[in-house]
């Protein structure tokens, strides 16, 4: 699947290497990277200010919870992509249905879950 310039990804990820990782698995499927974003004050603003299709973020940023944004998308109707090491009871309530992918994955997953909840034709 080539995604082409089609489908923008905000991408929100604290750890360096994770979020490198993240963004040349979307670029060499052919998605648009906005960030990495690593804050959530750094994240909450980006999302306001960038055009972007789906987000994809880590819920813990160094220790701040990213909850104030995905309350914040969803609200706009932006498809979430929540990429964390937490079960999903251990989420809120509220955030449980969210499209999850559990730490650690690869590439492949990440595209595949991307494509599911966003498909490019």
């Amino acid at each position: 699947m080539n995604a082409g310039n089609r489908c923008r990804v905000l991408v929100v990820e604290d750890e360096f290497l994770v979020a490198l990782q993240i963004e040349a698995d979307l670029l060499a499927a052919g998605y648009m990277v906005v960030g990495p974003f690593t804050s959530l004050a750094q994240s909450i603003s980006a999302a306001r200010a960038h055009p972007f299709d789906i987000a994809t973020l880590d819920l813990n940023l160094r220790g701040e919870f990213a909850y104030p944004l995905v309350d914040e998308l969803v609200d706009r109707k932006v498809p979430v992509l929540l990429l964390t090491g937490y079960a999903a009871h251990d989420l809120p309530e509220r955030f449980r249905a969210l499209p999850r992918l559990a730490k650690p994955f690869d590439g492949t997953q990440l595209i595949r879950k991307i494509s599911d909840i966003y498909p490019v034709s």
